[in-house]
């Protein structure tokens, strides 16, 4: 390979990570709000009921 594919390379591989990195960050956002509906954040209780 020479050097201009190889930056070609390099910039397609960049590209492919931050692009999989996003897709993960609006997928959470997605659930995330899906799950908390009336605008209000999701309360996780850490008590244990009996």
């Amino acid at each position: 390979m020479n050097q201009q594919s190889d930056g070609r390379a390099l910039i397609i591989y960049i590209g492919a990570i931050t692009l999989v990195g996003l897709l993960i960050v609006c997928g959470s956002i997605i659930s995330f709000n899906a799950s908390g509906r009336n605008d209000e954040p999701v309360k996780i209780s850490t008590e244990v009921k009996p």
